[in-house]
């Protein structure tokens, strides 16, 4: 059976950079986890928690072994 995967990144995307994305410059975000690995997500996926601080936090992102990405949740 196959195990949903999870990965903790932190991301501090000031209100200047994120706009970029915000306005459909650039579509995808690439970050690093704490555990090294490398992720390349959506922007539709951070979008959500845009604010005027930019995107700032800790994520939790989940996804399959295929690396389809299920959700995403910010954690602090």
């Amino acid at each position: 059976m196959m195990q949903d995967k999870q990965s903790l990144f932190s991301i501090a995307l000031g209100y200047r950079e994120a706009h970029v994305f915000y306005q459909g410059h650039k579509t995808r975000v690439q970050v690093r986890a704490h555990d090294g690995q490398t992720i390349n997500l959506p922007w539709s996926m951070l979008q959500p928690h845009f604010t005027s601080e930019g995107v700032v936090g800790t994520f939790q992102i989940t996804y399959t072994d295929q690396g389809k990405l299920l959700s995403l949740k910010k954690v602090n």
